[in-house]
């Protein structure tokens, strides 16, 4: 922006500034002439208003007091008062009412035509606006470039840059799913989603509150809306911001509405990638891609859901694809048999998982777990300790045993429980190499459900009489009563140790 500052700098004008200095960095973005008293009615604020004082009194202070106070009021930028016609100085009451509210006042010597001084603030104007649209017209393909190497992320770091304020993407259900440089806070958000919800149809909506201006834009296809994007600052966007937010809203509706077959296979290359972080082949390229899924840190969590079936899975998987779509977030789902992982950020909380078991539950019996959160390339600990949490769920439930800091989440406990494992186990795993039997698979279901022989013989696909007659056994080879809770509990840890 242009401000008075710059114009006082301007010498070959001339001008000399003799009141309201508090306010050299007020912007203008335009000069007037006028010889009305009552200019400011005429004006709505950022002009720089030339004046010669004609209809000015100037025995009535309290006149010229009130003339400057209301050029304040509606915004103006500053008072370029011209010597030698009616005044040969610029009136004592200006300048205290000038230095009063802030407001910059200078004088304009006589051979100082009004007309140069507008000229020069027109061609200010006008080189600065020459130089948004270049900017702009550079920002516009690093904006495609970053949305189709990064999806939404990488798009709204280039579009905060570009226009200079904080963005944020909301899904179609107002939760936030991207924002660059930095997150707005709770009340912004409020703000935001109360913009959008005055009318959800429109294609974009400004608000001003007291500490900042809202602009919001729907991002969406006919009558469909994938979401909205949101742009906090402390000044409306210029006709070049508007421009810049349209190109993304574009950008974004290609990224969302993409055909499905290419939605199809990018979702399955980057499961691919999925798998092979999860058994620790990662290259460079491979943690690029894994990186899109991770959080301003460079963090990522896994979170593990297992179903009844390899069926159950299947279609577990790609429900879950679907939702993180309308989330906007990048697809990162591995199915293996009856288990599901899935990739979200690492700064995702228990609920936000909690939340897509709900979804996955609607259709199917399914437990899951999560992991911590980790830098990529730690992606596959994060897997193991969210199958770990899997493991110990019931179903319907998911469980971060990290967050809960429970004792298998100790790397120090696991280890004395993978020695007790081996001594107090070595016989059931014995017995099954000989015999081809399934004496540990049928004691870890009896202790995952609790002790309840229909739920465990269920899991396992045998009848109660059969497992029974298992866990008989097996009580006579460790010398152990089943029926005791405390007991059941120090096995299922032992057995659980191990499996991660």
């Amino acid at each position: 922006m242009t401000t008075v500052r710059w114009l006082m700098a301007q010498r070959r004008l001339e001008l000399s500034l003799r009141a309201g200095a508090d306010g050299l960095d007020r912007d203008l973005d335009c000069a007037v002439s006028s010889e009305l008293v009552a200019t400011a009615d005429w004006l709505q604020g950022g002009e720089v208003l030339l004046t010669t004082g004609l209809r000015l009194d100037a025995d009535d202070e309290a006149a010229q007091h009130e003339f400057v106070r209301s050029l304040d009021a509606v915004g103006a930028a500053a008072i370029g008062f011209g010597v030698g016609l009616g005044f040969d100085e610029v009136p004592g009451g200006l300048l205290a009412a000038a230095d009063e509210v802030g407001l910059p006042l200078f004088e304009v010597p006589l051979a100082i035509p009004f007309s140069a001084i507008t000229r020069a603030v027109l061609d200010q104007i006008a080189a600065q606006r020459s130089a948004r649209l270049v900017s702009a017209t550079r920002a516009q393909p690093r904006m495609t470039r970053a949305a189709t190497a990064s999806g939404a992320k990488g798009l709204l770091r280039e579009l905060a840059d570009a226009v200079g304020q904080r963005v944020t993407l909301l899904d179609a259900g107002h939760a936030p799913v991207a924002y660059a440089p930095g997150p707005a806070t709770p009340t912004e958000l409020d703000q935001l989603r109360g913009v959008v919800m005055r009318d959800p149809a429109s294609a974009g909506a400004v608000r001003v509150t007291d500490d900042s201006v809202l602009t919001v834009a729907r991002v969406g296809s006919g009558t469909t809306t994938f979401g909205h994007l949101g742009v906090i600052g402390s000044s409306p966007l210029d006709d070049v911001g508007r421009m810049l937010i349209g190109h993304a809203v574009s950008l974004l509706v290609i990224e969302y509405a993409k055909p499905q077959q290419v939605r199809r296979d990018v979702g399955e290359l980057q499961g691919e990638v999925l798998a092979l972080a999860m058994d620790r082949h990662m290259g460079e390229r491979s943690r690029e891609i894994l990186l899109r899924a991770a959080d301003p840190h460079g963090r990522v969590r896994a979170v593990v859901f297992r179903f009844e079936s390899a069926d159950g899975a299947r279609d577990g998987a790609r429900r879950l694809a679907v939702e993180f779509e309308h989330r906007w977030r990048p697809v990162f789902v591995h199915r293996r048999d009856d288990e599901v992982v899935g990739l979200i950020r690492g700064d995702d909380h228990v609920q936000f998982a909690t939340g897509l078991l709900g979804m996955l539950s609607s259709t199917a019996a399914v437990r899951g777990g999560l992991g911590p959160a980790v830098v990529v390339d730690d992606l596959a600990d994060s897997v193991r300790q969210a199958r770990l949490s899997c493991r110990s769920a019931a179903a319907g439930q998911l469980l971060d045993l990290y967050d809960l800091r429970s004792l298998l989440a100790s790397d120090t406990v696991r280890e004395v429980l993978r020695d007790s494992y081996t001594e107090r186990i070595t016989p059931l795993v014995a017995f099954d190499a000989a015999n081809a039997g399934h004496l540990q698979e049928s004691l870890l279901a009896y202790l995952e459900a609790n002790g309840n022989w229909g739920v465990a013989a269920s899991a396992l696909g045998v009848h109660r009489h059969t497992l029974r007659g298992r866990i008989e056994r097996i009580e006579d080879m460790l010398a152990v009563d089943l029926a005791d809770a405390r007991t059941r509990a120090e096995l299922l840890l032992t057995l659980l140790s191990e499996s991660t």
